[in-house]
């Protein structure tokens, strides 16, 4: 299914590209050194092995490590993060860009540049201030991008607060309510209390299935509208199917 409505222009990270993920890069760049820390600290930022954070950190400049980031704590980051994988539990801020193939977040991340993957799991609440392009993005808690949420299947798993998205592209489009998660404890003094449900300006894909879902376009190949949704228009070129508590002001069947 075409989405060119969804193409946006990717803001430019300079020296940091996925092509550059590829295994054999990697073991090119063998014999870096570790960076292990503990506790409170600063480290300077660079190229590392593998990169291993726990406690209260801050990284100053871009980040780098060949076999893989594990954060627990609160992590600062001063710069770009660029990894095969990416694994932080606890709060994690990185004021660039995350160019890591798989990234694993539970607990809070933020997120200033762009974000690309393979695979994004989330439980906690993710902000982004550009892009967010992967081939998985599975969700549960809160998402909040100014910019595109691109994948080929993802799966919003609604909990605690609002999720805010601009726009949203892909083969499967996959939006629910959860109930209650690990991190319930944190959203009762971290974030200021609101409904749990998807804002979203245009969501697009080939299957789509929404709960809880305000958006001004909706456009698929098959579209299910649950319930607690509201959309001003909804396209679909099969078929669509919408809940009697849901509201969709304007239906199009495209070709027709």
């Amino acid at each position: 299914m075409e989405t060119k409505n969804l193409e946006t222009r990717k803001p430019e990270t300079k020296n940091l590209e996925m092509k550059n993920l590829e295994t054999k890069d990697f073991e090119r760049r063998g014999g870096l050194p570790n960076l292990t820390m503990s506790g409170y600290g600063k480290a300077s930022g660079g190229e590392y092995g593998n990169v291993q954070i726990d406690g209260v950190t801050k990284v100053a400049g871009h980040l780098s490590a060949v076999y893989g980031i594990r954060s627990s704590g609160v992590t600062t980051i001063e710069g770009n993060v660029y990894t095969p994988e990416l694994r932080s539990e606890g709060k994690l801020s990185v004021e660039g860009a995350l160019i890591a193939r798989t990234t694993l977040l539970d607990g809070l991340c933020k997120v200033g540049g762009r974000i690309e993957a393979d695979n994004v799991k989330l439980d906690g609440m993710l902000t982004a201030g550009g892009d967010i392009e992967a081939e998985t993005f599975i969700g549960r808690g809160v998402v909040k991008s100014e910019g595109l949420l691109n994948a080929g299947t993802i799966e919003l798993g609604l909990a605690h607060k609002a999720s805010k998205i601009r726009e949203i592209g892909g083969e499967t489009v996959i939006v629910s309510r959860l109930g209650g998660s690990g991190w319930g404890w944190l959203w009762s003094w971290a974030l200021p209390s609101a409904e749990s449900r998807l804002d979203a300006e245009v969501i697009e894909g080939d299957i789509v299935r929404l709960e809880y879902t305000h958006a001004a376009v909706v456009r698929g190949g098959q579209i299910v509208i649950g319930k607690g949704c509201r959309i001003g228009r909804a396209e679909f070129k099969t078929r669509m199917t919408v809940h009697p508590d849901s509201i969709v002001e304007k239906e199009e069947k495209l070709g027709e």
